[in-house]
């Protein structure tokens, strides 16, 4: 990757990230009530883990790659009592934040057996298809997370 290619690409994969990163970090503070907290501070943690492979790619640091990508893939879960909330919420539409959830789990788990392999291409597409999935869960249901849990009106 020539120096240029590489600049374009970081900022716009920086871009991205921040992006998402920025807007769930806004769904609690932009209504000042408090939702499922767990649920949110990992999506914080995600975001935060996506940063950094984007800080990471473009240092072609592979293991760094491999580890948060590793993460996104594993993420934790939130507590039962949240988990329950959320189903709660989600009602007939659990089945579908599931798959959403498999494939970013996927996708994650494709940019670090990428990266492990030291396949910069590959992972560069990959973490592509990772961020059009957090995107795909993102658009199906942040603003109705946002309006139940965060809007003081549930």
């Amino acid at each position: 990757m020539n120096k240029w290619t590489g600049h374009w690409l970081g900022t716009t994969l920086a871009g991205l990230a921040l992006a998402f990163a920025g807007s769930v970090a806004a769904s609690e503070d932009e209504h000042g009530h408090q939702g499922p907290h767990a649920f949110h501070e990992m999506m914080e943690e995600l975001g935060e883990a996506t940063e950094d492979i984007v800080d990471a790619i473009n240092h072609e640091n592979w293991p760094l790659v491999a580890q948060r990508a590793g993460f996104i893939a594993d993420h934790p879960r939130p507590p039962a009592e949240e988990r329950r909330q959320l189903h709660a919420f989600l009602d007939d539409r659990q089945a579908a934040f599931a798959r959403h959830d498999r494939a970013v789990h996927e996708a994650a788990a494709a940019v670090a057996r990428f990266a492990e392999a030291g396949k910069g291409r590959d992972v560069i597409s990959a973490f592509a298809d990772l961020q059009h999935r957090c995107l795909e869960c993102h658009t199906a249901f942040r603003q109705d997370f946002r309006e139940h849990f965060y809007s003081g009106n549930h």
